[in-house]
């Protein structure tokens, strides 16, 4: 009876839902950066915009993977950046689940089983993987549609029709929108077209490849005629040199050397690390059904699916290895872009079991074979996995496997062997009862699969990702009218989590300057402006009233500047416009370090009149310092002399100067002894901070000379 099954896998999915759901809606923070601000980002234009088109900060921005901000724009379009993004988690957790749908109609349609179904949807969605839900990646989007474009180009290769493959391509738009990464499904899909029906051409009247081919095009003229096109589109874009337009950012990972150093090996280790999250059994029985269904083609369906699946696994691992090798910091395994496996794997394996008794002697040995090959492919997985839980989460459970063997007093490969031989000889001596072979395996499976997603989800997400917070975080926008832009001025000392963090929760940050070429921190488009010594103004080609500037700017400070809101290190200013300075350096360094023996000139503006100005100077010296640091601060009518302790600051440094309207005055800066850093650079002090005061009515030379003296 079908009720059953259904229930069991329908509470399987809902449990998995809810659970992840659990965790993700009170995640508030972020774990990968810059791509959860990417995301972030792009749904706001998308919102505020009204267009699909990808833009970030007012302009076209190379990020294909539109699906996943599209459905998150209705969110900040109504919502907070905080509440939109509690409100993406929970959305999470519902896509990731969503799987279960076409993994079950895929299922249903290999086996003709309904029952396969339910325990194929079961096993795509209780995974470790669940804990993507607590990200804003696109992933979470991506991985369902990966597996409805799978079973729609199943369905256009199965029962050939102008509608199947008018469907079959809009999963391929679908997949490919939801992660360009998944532009290999197109790539794979004229491949196991075309070797599914050569096989069955062959075997049913021993056609040849060529007239095999030819009835291929012409089962699938809609197919042939969008490729056909496609390939000229692809031919005119070589020719003008705009091919890698397409996949937008991800261009360069398709050049240079896509088979390093290693590859093969590395190959071997990521496809481990899936099949351990999956359980390994699924790969080793879907490997074994493949080999069957070439072998003993006896439905359309099964080897329609047979043939994705060929092409698909072996591509999808060669395109990560390869990534993987050349991009990710220490080679390290992101088994996040292999998620995509799992659904494939868990359709062949349910699809071995439902056959039953069907050539039952090519089922044992292939079984036997894939399982044999699998256990030795395990030596080649990393013995300590490096644990990032939202790149990895496959590795995540490493370490629990490592506890129970240490218990156990095994090595981790003898107990994960030795649980892998286990299970093949379990499943082939119960294949004499394929109901409850079906049944038994995918309620362990799932059991297995609910452990992992719980222990990452437990370990990782709750310590690391729900953090205690003081103050509002969308502080930005609370204290900007309605509907206003402020733009970023990326500076100060201190690192970039505060500017990350400052753009992903506030709607209304929409721009961000480069101040004569410093650091933005962020690979999105920045408006260029630079810093004019001679009249004192920040030239930028977009002036906003509204700026979030470093309280560590050591590079210029605007005149007429009212601070609004404060949040960490950083400041919220309302400005006039155009942007006029108060001051300006040069010769420091982009994180304010002094040079030894080259000054450093402070210039103050007098901008509209004439005034007396107080400059406070914070100086600090490295604690690698063998010694104190010297310092020397003049003037032409003062100077200012003295020492700072290694890895101290020294009560700030004040001095006087009359700027006359109009013009500017000048202060400069001047340290002889010379401290390394980590880095290797060699410098003196360090200015930790710049203070000038209001004008002041200018008293004479001599009056002025005494005061400063005074308060020395």
């Amino acid at each position: 009876m079908p009720g059953l099954p259904a229930l069991l896998a329908t509470c399987c999915v809902l449990a998995a839902a809810a659970a992840s759901a659990y965790y993700a809606v009170r995640v508030n923070t972020w774990a990968v950066m810059t791509d959860e601000l990417q995301v972030a980002r792009l749904a706001i234009s998308i919102a505020q915009g009204g267009s699909p088109l990808p833009e970030i900060r007012g302009v076209e921005y190379g990020a294909n993977s539109q699906l996943y901000p599209l459905l998150l724009a209705p969110f900040y379009g109504v919502l907070s950046a905080p509440q939109a993004v509690a409100a993406a988690h929970l959305l999470n957790a519902l896509l990731l689940a969503s799987v279960a749908v076409p993994a079950f109609l895929l299922a249903r349609s290999v086996t003709g089983r309904a029952g396969a179904g339910y325990a194929a949807a079961a096993l795509s969605a209780v995974t470790p993987w669940l804990v993507l839900s607590s990200t804003l990646l696109t992933e979470n989007a991506a991985y369902a549609a990966f597996t409805w474009s799978v079973f729609l180009c199943q369905q256009a290769l199965a029962r050939p029709s102008p509608r199947r493959d008018a469907l079959a391509l809009a999963g391929l738009a679908l997949a490919f929108f939801a992660r360009t990464q998944l532009v290999v499904v197109a790539l794979a899909f004229p491949v196991a077209l075309l070797l599914h029906e050569i096989a069955l051409a062959a075997r049913r009247d021993r056609s040849s490849v060529r007239q095999a081919t030819v009835g291929a095009i012409r089962s699938h003229r809609v197919l042939a005629s969008a490729y056909a096109a496609g390939l000229v589109l692809a031919a005119l874009l070589v020719a003008a040199g705009g091919l890698g337009g397409v996949v937008g950012n991800y261009a360069v990972p398709f050049h240079g050397n896509l088979l390093p150093d290693g590859f093969w090996h590395a190959a071997a280790a990521h496809l481990d690390q899936v099949a351990l999250g999956v359980g390994a059994l699924p790969v080793a029985l879907s490997v074994s059904w493949l080999i069957t269904t070439t072998l003993h083609p006896d439905r359309r369906e099964a080897h329609a699916f047979a043939a994705l699946y060929a092409v698909l696994v072996p591509l999808l691992v060669f395109e990560v290895t390869s990534f993987d090798l050349r991009f990710t910091p220490g080679r390290f395994i992101q088994d996040r872009y292999l998620v995509y496996l799992v659904p494939l794997f868990a359709v062949g394996c349910v699809a071995w079991l439902a056959d039953g008794r069907a050539h039952a002697r090519t089922r044992l040995w292939s079984a036997a074979g894939a399982g044999a090959v699998l256990v030795a492919l395990l030596e080649l997985a990393p013995g300590k996995a490096q644990v990032i839980f939202w790149a990895a989460p496959g590795a995540a459970f490493r370490p629990a496997i490592a506890d129970a063997s240490a218990w156990l007093g095994l090595s981790t490969t003898l107990l994960v062997q030795a649980a892998t031989a286990l299970a093949v000889v379990v499943v082939l001596a119960a294949s004499r009862a394929p109901r409850f072979a079906l049944v038994a395996t995918t309620v362990a499976l799932a059991a297995f699969g609910a452990a992992q997603a719980g222990y990452v989800l437990e370990r990782y997400v709750e310590p690391s990702m729900i953090v205690h917070q003081t103050g509002p975080r969308d502080w930005i926008d609370r204290a900007v009218p309605g509907g206003s832009s402020v733009t970023l001025v990326p500076g100060g000392t201190d690192g970039p989590v505060a500017w990350w963090e400052a753009e992903l929760w506030n709607k209304d940050v929409l721009r961000a300057l480069q101040v004569d070429d410093g650091k933005t921190f962020t690979p999105f488009p920045v408006l260029h402006a630079s810093i004019d010594r001679t009249s004192g103004r920040l030239v930028a080609p977009h002036s906003s009233r509204y700026l979030v500037v470093p309280e560590t700017e050591s590079r210029f400070g605007l005149a007429g500047a009212d601070v609004i809101a404060r949040r960490s290190s950083l400041q919220l200013v309302r400005v006039q416009r155009p942007y006029r300075l108060a001051w300006s350096t040069l010769g420091l360094t982009r994180d304010s370090w002094l040079l030894p023996g080259r000054p450093a000139n402070l210039r103050i503006y007098g901008n509209r009149a004439t005034g007396r100005r107080s400059v406070v100077i914070t100086l600090a010296a490295s604690s690698l310092a063998a010694r104190r640091a010297d310092f020397e601060i003049f003037t032409e009518d003062d100077t200012v002399r003295g020492t700072v302790d290694p890895g101290g600051a020294r009560p700030p440094v004040e001095i006087t100067v009359c700027v006359p309207a109009g013009g500017h005055a000048d202060i400069w800066l001047l340290s002889r002894r010379g401290t390394r850093l980590e880095d290797g650079r060699v410098v003196s002090v360090h200015v930790d901070r710049l203070r000038v005061s209001r004008p002041r009515p200018c008293g004479r030379p001599s009056d002025v000379a005494s005061q400063v003296a005074a308060r020395r």
